[in-house]
């Protein structure tokens, strides 16, 4: 049965999730192991470069020869099927990878402008650096190869509670009742008897019954074994409509850590969350002492006891679980309240590593428990399945420039920004009114380096003082300017070039 295609304009793939309430359970488990052993295999082989811009459908043929389904004792289609997901989840941590290499080929090599500052794309050597991405034309260039190999590195896996069904390979579904359904996959290998033909295969038949509710499961699903909660699950796709677009016009938004988002107008969504991720940072800090105090007793002590019966993870993860899941309600709630008012959403790109070795334990412990990544998923999605669009701007020094005249005077502390005239502004709300301005800004591109970001806020700076009759020196002798942004750069020689420039 081929799967109903995606009319992307109005429509959107979800998954669901049904649970398991019976059937041949333990003989289901035996066989994701065996799976399990086949996206070993199918890592250990392509997970470097083999695959590298090949489709599954061109390496299908090669490994078959060498591993076949009956070493796997799998049946012919879900062997086809999970060497098809393996090998697309390699291709997809290797697009990551680009993506990283194409931000640094975007900040390394840049054209020339002509007299009115328009980019010559000719005089540039991207296109063609990009282009060599889709192959392994990249190794050529040993810059790019070295960039590479920092971004991308050979993978394993040691996933073995996975199986991957569907209607296509063999799976029948069928409604038992009015919220249950059966789902049966091909299992065991059964030797071939006398009155069968010698190289033929037959497989028993695996039961399993999922509550999922009034929708049936349809297309390509995969059953997954929860070892941690003991529960079985059944992740299978829905398509939904796109609503319309209820909000109007467009608003900056900044992603903070107390609450999920506030906007220009200084209204905040998702409050909370940094008191939700508080609370959870401290709570395993206390458990993680007392856990490594035992662990070292019983290693001491060769007391076996302790390991059984205090230091299994269980009871944690079902509280991360809860956590987590309170953490998507919040901030999905506030995106939704959000997108209510406004239809175009712009907010600062924080794909990036922050790497500062001087801040304390309990601030990165924080830090490293901040849902950045759930933000601008939950931006992504909402907007895309409510007609609704998410621009995504440069970052640096966001929250430090004055959004009145966008200039680097003034400081911040905690939640105030105290500027330079003494009027004191909402820090998050000062943010986001720089992330909107920031996205018709001609001289600052989403991935312009902060060197160079600086360079552009300092010399609006400089400029700004001169209409006063004030120089630098007198922006720090008064405490309006952080002498910090001076670092690594020559400050007299480069002021008095910009100062003769303006």
């Amino acid at each position: 049965m081929k799967r109903k295609p995606i009319d992307k304009a109005s429509e959107y793939a979800v998954t669901r999730i049904g649970y398991c309430i019976g059937g041949d359970v333990e003989k289901a488990r035996k066989m994701a192991v065996r799976a399990g052993h086949l996206r070993s295999d199918i890592w250990n082989k392509y997970g470097s470069l083999k695959c590298w811009g090949i489709s599954h459908q061109k390496l299908y043929k090669d490994f078959q020869k060498t591993n076949p389904p009956s070493i796997y004792k799998l049946p012919q289609k879900q062997w086809q099927k999970t060497f098809e997901r393996v090998i697309n989840d390699i291709h997809a941590c290797q697009e990551a990878a680009k993506t990283i290499v194409v931000r640094k080929i975007y900040r390394h090599f840049k054209p020339e402008k002509d007299n009115q500052g328009k980019e010559i794309k000719s005089t540039s050597f991207r296109e063609e650096l990009i282009k060599s991405l889709k192959t392994k034309q990249w190794m050529k260039y040993p810059l790019i190869h070295r960039w590479m190999r920092q971004a991308y590195h050979r993978g394993h896996t040691y996933i073995n509670n996975q199986i991957c069904v569907g209607i296509s390979n063999g799976a029948v579904v069928k409604r038992i009742s009015r919220n249950v359904v059966s789902v049966t996959i091909g299992g065991d290998l059964i030797s071939p008897s006398a009155t069968l033909r010698a190289n033929s295969r037959k497989y028993e038949k695996l039961t399993l019954l999922f509550k999922v509710g009034r929708i049936t499961p349809t297309g390509l699903f995969q059953i997954i074994f929860d070892d941690v909660t003991q529960k079985i699950r059944l992740h299978f796709p829905k398509i939904v409509k796109r609503s319309p677009s209820t909000g109007k016009g467009k608003c900056g938004l900044d992603k903070g850590y107390t609450e999920a988002f506030t906007d220009s107008n200084s209204i905040t969504y998702g409050d909370r969350i940094g008191k939700v991720m508080t609370q959870s940072v401290k709570k395993r800090h206390i458990r993680g002492q007392g856990r490594n105090k035992l662990y070292q007793i019983a290693a001491k002590k060769n007391k076996p006891h302790i390991f059984q019966g205090n230091l299994t993870k269980k009871r944690h993860q079902s509280s991360e679980n809860k956590k987590k899941q309170t953490l998507i309600t919040m901030v999905r709630t506030g995106v939704n309240q959000f997108f209510d008012k406004y239809q175009y959403a712009i907010t600062e790109d924080l794909s990036f590593v922050v790497k500062n070795k001087r801040i304390s334990r309990q601030i990165n412990r924080n830090l490293a428990e901040w849902c950045k990544g759930t933000l601008q998923k939950a931006l992504d999605e909402i907007s895309y399945r409510r007609s609704s669009s998410v621009t995504v701007v440069n970052a640096a020094y966001t929250s430090q420039v004055d959004s009145r005249f966008g200039v680097l005077l003034g400081t911040r502390k905690g939640d105030q920004f105290f500027t330079f005239d003494g009027e004191v502004l909402q820090a998050d709300c000062n943010a986001a009114r720089n992330i909107e301005t920031r996205l018709d800004d001609p001289n600052i591109t989403r991935f312009m380096k902060s060197v160079d970001v600086r360079k552009v806020l300092i010399k609006r700076t400089v400029s700004f003082l001169l209409q006063r009759d004030l120089t630098l020196d007198d922006a720090i002798n008064k405490g309006w300017f952080n002498p910090r942004h001076l670092k690594g750069i020559n400050k007299k020689a480069w002021v008095e070039s910009e100062t003769l420039g303006a």
